[in-house]
């Protein structure tokens, strides 16, 4: 499964591939950042908030609660037995980032330019995509979407109860400053983030 999980789009994955994803994802994952040319060079974190229903009928909308860094800290406090919770949070992020295949990735950004990332809603306009999403990579996308969604209402839950309506997934990504700026004590990183669209609440066993 790991050997047909890293290798490159081809006819077996194609067919296969929400198998495959589902075997691997979100505990069996490779991530060979750190022997890599590519290290890594930001921090992702996730931001979870919810349309509460009011006795009134009405609705008001909670604030954004960081749901990755509580999580982070009770990690560190766990060294020799962890808990598995930190790894659902940072797998969000990941599985919400690493859908897309990229090979063709590589060949859309060729064939239509780089997109500038900045703040606000993410969304795939149909038909903009060339060549068009596989059918892995939709199912791999909307099992990212299904699994947000879950970790979502798990944390609305558990922050706000059980009137909650809809819940929403924000994600944040910290970059580090270049390496260039190693000495610069003022340097700072670039924070950008984008929003999932509001979802219901699913029901999460245990």
């Amino acid at each position: 499964m790991t050997a047909l999980y890293e290798m490159p789009l081809n006819p077996v994955k194609e067919k296969y591939g929400e198998e495959i994803t589902s075997y691997m994802l979100p505990y069996f994952g490779q991530d060979w950042h750190l022997f890599a040319p590519d290290p890594i060079d930001r921090d992702n974190g996730v931001l979870v908030r919810a349309k509460m229903r009011q006795p009134d009928g009405s609705t008001t909308t909670t604030e954004w609660t960081d749901v990755t860094s509580p999580v982070q800290q009770k990690l560190y406090g766990e060294r020799f037995w962890p808990s598995r919770e930190f790894r659902v949070a940072a797998g969000v992020p990941q599985l919400l980032e690493s859908w897309r295949d990229p090979e063709l990735e590589k060949m859309r950004k060729k064939n239509q330019g780089t997109e500038t990332p900045g703040k606000g809603t993410r969304s795939d306009k149909k038909g903009s995509e060339n060549p068009p999403l596989s059918q892995s990579e939709k199912d791999s996308r909307d099992e990212a979407i299904r699994f947000a969604q879950s970790f979502a209402s798990a944390q609305a839950s558990k922050l706000w109860g059980a009137d909650v309506e809809y819940v929403q997934v924000r994600i944040v990504s910290n970059e580090f400053p270049r390496f260039s700026q190693r000495y610069a004590r003022d340097a700072k990183g670039k924070v950008s983030y984008y929003d999932l669209a509001w979802m219901k609440p699913v029901k999460v066993e245990g």
